[in-house]
């Protein structure tokens, strides 16, 4: 069994241009994330997935692998799973994690508890954790995707809105969860997810994980004791930067 880490990033984002590159001390975003991945056990390989030739060039001198990669996909997860075909990680032993290049500050473990849940789960080719939400803020935060679990906590819908409905709940027994940018795939199925047709609500929530919920395909989750913190806009750089000065896992690579 081989496992391999992609970090698909690319300039192009409209919420927020260049992001992967935004300083955050002294060091872009996206090689954060890749410094992060070095720490996660057991990994193979790690490969950050580009489509612009300024993110390669970076990469490739700070010592990062880099692949280019085709700049006509739609989502993160086609750009994955061309970036692990190329690399030769199609096989079911195969294990590919996705770990987005927003995520600077992306606790190990989560990566590691993604990926053992996946190998846990012999008959699924892929999973994802959630977070449970504690902030109303979060909770009404469009960038954040909020997951409902079903009762054997597969993922069965996901949304940038408020969901589920409080309308009934009258007693306060909800509990709210939103998604971490991180999935672990099976070799072969990231090729087979990039002939599945798009789908109507993967659209409207521009979440790539409902083309699989959609096609009826199941996601096992579970629920991270670890908090990930997503740069999505640029109002996020300031948190992720001071949740880095105190952070015990960049004291692990800040120097190297």
């Amino acid at each position: 069994m081989r496992q391999l880490i992609v970090i698909p990033a690319r300039l192009g984002s409209w919420r927020f241009p260049n992001k992967p590159l935004t300083d955050l001390l002294s060091m872009p975003m996206f090689e954060h994330v890749y410094k992060r991945s070095e720490l996660v056990s057991n990994i193979d390989d790690i490969v950050v997935a580009v489509c612009d030739e300024e993110l390669y060039e970076i990469a490739t001198s700070k010592g990062m692998k880099a692949l280019m990669t085709s700049n006509e996909h739609k989502t993160a997860c086609e750009r994955v799973a061309e970036a692990s075909q190329i690399m030769g990680y199609t096989s079911h032993n195969d294990i590919v994690i996705n770990v987005q290049a927003d995520e600077p500050v992306v606790p190990p473990p989560v990566i590691e508890m993604t990926r053992d849940l996946l190998l846990s789960k012999t008959s699924n080719n892929c999973a994802n954790l959630v977070e449970q939400i504690t902030d109303a803020r979060e909770l009404k935060n469009k960038h954040r995707v909020k997951a409902i679990l079903s009762v054997n906590n597969n993922l069965i819908f996901l949304s940038r809105e408020s969901i589920p409905s409080t309308f009934f709940d009258i007693d306060n027994m909800i509990t709210f969860y939103r998604l971490t940018c991180i999935t672990a795939y099976r070799g072969p199925f990231l090729q087979n997810y990039c002939t599945l047709s798009r789908t109507p609500i993967e659209l409207i929530e521009g979440n790539d994980m409902m083309r699989v919920i959609e096609h009826d395909i199941q996601i096992p989750s579970g629920i991270s004791p670890y908090r990930t913190h997503p740069v999505d806009t640029p109002e996020d750089v300031k948190e992720v930067i001071t949740i880095l000065k105190n952070d015990d896992w960049y004291n692990k690579y800040k120097s190297h």
